[in-house]
């Protein structure tokens, strides 16, 4: 096995040019929090609750800017934190009344214990279906994020901020110019 820095001119004429201007897609961004990987030479864009609620349970969206300024990957995170490890297999979303459900997502969660603290983390892109879920919860009066595991389960409850932040995140990833053919006029 080995590993090449050249790349073939065919890749190089697919990658897709930003469909905002540098000013559009700055402005967009402001206002959410900035996560740099400088070995792969992206950007991470989260909402500052997001940032803040770090430590705690949370249900939160996020997108990428990659090094050339396209945004793209808009994913979404279950994020439990705990005493106790859930071992989470199936994750039941009540948002006023609306059901959403991802089962047999054991294999999916990535699971740490240290001292008294558990943490899953269950993540994914954000298809058309998942898009509509966000919009559901964001919208909600309530909206309540079950991971449910063999033994024990644990609510996590999303505030009023959190679900602002989820909207504010779709709004910026729009704005900034954030590709998906999928998601049509839905975004």
């Amino acid at each position: 096995m080995f590993l090449s820095a050249c790349s073939l001119n065919s890749e190089q004429n697919l990658q897709e040019e930003p469909t905002k201007s540098p000013q559009e897609i700055n402005q967009a961004l402001s206002g959410l929090v900035e996560q740099k990987d400088e070995v792969e030479e992206f950007s991470a864009y989260y909402a500052q609750t997001t940032h803040e609620n770090k430590d705690k349970s949370d249900f939160y969206v996020y997108f990428i800017r990659d090094k050339e300024g396209i945004v793209s990957n808009l994913r979404f995170v279950i994020h439990y934190v705990g005493t106790v490890p859930i071992n989470t297999n199936w994750i039941k979303i009540n948002a006023d009344g609306q059901i959403f459900e991802f089962n047999n997502i054991d294999y999916s969660i990535q699971k740490s214990f240290y001292y008294n603290t558990a943490q899953e983390i269950y993540e994914s892109d954000v298809f058309l279906a998942d898009l509509r879920m966000i919009k559901a919860m964001a919208n909600a009066d309530k909206t309540i994020v079950r991971c449910i595991g063999g033994v024990y389960q644990e609510d996590i409850v999303l505030s009023k901020g959190q679900k602002q932040a989820m909207l504010n995140v779709l709004k910026a990833y729009k704005n900034a110019g954030g590709i998906n053919e999928f998601y049509g006029d839905e975004l």
